[in-house]
């Protein structure tokens, strides 16, 4: 709880100094496709690990700078995780039925970056821009959503995971890029783009096992900001 008041302080010390006449406060609404980087399990028993599709949204904040430079930051929820998977085929009459099991682990996280964003064609009717910087995040929550495939899927119960636990790492720092397109529309401006974050802290780092697993996303946002 410490943290996530860590995170609301740094919107708060970075976007109270920037409300003025150059700054463009909106929402932005979209998906994360989340996976995680898992080391130290042994090939032989990892499973398939897919993405996990989460929604993604919040406020953000864009102070200009100068014309081309500005500091964007804001605070977002977005789910992250990923999908652990393995099946089998099996015939019976001529005809394939798939036998199989996954796994989603769904984290949930509140999220504020802190990006240098840099503005294209300032003045036109489509800006691109680009945005780089850390993105901090906190596990409000954690879960396993196992779901049993025979013929038809069907959910099995959830398995709340405990983040307290000294093996879990609730606060996570990220590397984070976006790339989009700014539309300008009356006082304001529509907002399409997509992102990369990769973690640089570990969520999990279980020595008994010698486990640890890495955060990482592709995200798409669609939003609309107004100037103030």
């Amino acid at each position: 709880m410490k943290r996530l008041q860590i995170l609301m302080l740094i919107l708060f010390a970075t976007g109270s100094s920037t409300i003025t006449a150059q700054t463009i406060i909106g929402g932005r609404i979209g998906a994360n496709f989340g996976k995680a980087q898992i080391n130290g399990i042994s090939e032989i028993i990892t499973p398939n690990i897919d993405a996990l599709n989460g929604f993604a949204g919040g406020i953000y904040i864009n102070r200009a700078l100068d014309d081309k430079l500005a500091i964007t930051t804001g605070i977002h929820y977005k789910r992250k995780g990923f999908v652990a998977h393995e099946s089998i085929g099996v015939e019976l009459f001529n005809v394939d039925l798939p036998f199989g099991a996954r796994a989603e682990t769904r984290i949930h996280t509140v999220e504020v970056p802190i990006l240098l964003n840099y503005t294209f064609n300032k003045g036109g009717a489509v800006l691109p821009y680009i945005e780089v910087g850390p993105a901090f995040s906190y596990a409000t929550g954690a879960e396993i959503q196992p779901i049993a495939q025979v013929i038809v899927e069907f959910n099995l119960p959830a398995i709340n995971l405990d983040l307290s636990k000294d093996k879990y790492n609730r606060f996570e720092v990220a590397a984070q890029g976006v790339a989009g397109i700014k539309i300008p529309y009356g006082n304001g401006e529509f907002d399409l783009g997509f992102s990369y974050t990769h973690a640089i802290t570990e969520m999990l780092n279980d020595p008994l096992l010698n486990i640890k697993m890495i955060n990482r996303g592709i995200g798409i946002h669609a939003g609309f900001g107004m100037r103030i």
